[in-house]
């Protein structure tokens, strides 16, 4: 048996692409509608780079073991 992953852009293509799939009397194992958004909006390409543009290089809470000595005093 061999499988095959098929990506398709068009709804038309689509459904001439089942109608044929039907005919031949072959299984679909997964039928995926394209619900996932491949390119992200504009406004969410901005807070991805802001996000991957963000550098810190010390934590923002200051030193953990101090603050941990502190608490036990």
């Amino acid at each position: 048996m061999t499988n095959i992953t098929l990506q398709v852009e068009r709804e038309e293509d689509l459904r001439l692409l089942l109608d044929l799939i039907q005919r031949l009397n072959l299984p679909v194992v997964q039928n995926a509608q394209k619900n996932i958004q491949t390119k992200p909006a504009k406004e969410q390409q901005k807070m991805i780079d802001y996000i991957l543009s963000y550098q810190n290089d010390s934590p923002s809470f200051g030193d953990a073991a101090d603050w941990q000595l502190h608490q036990l005093q």
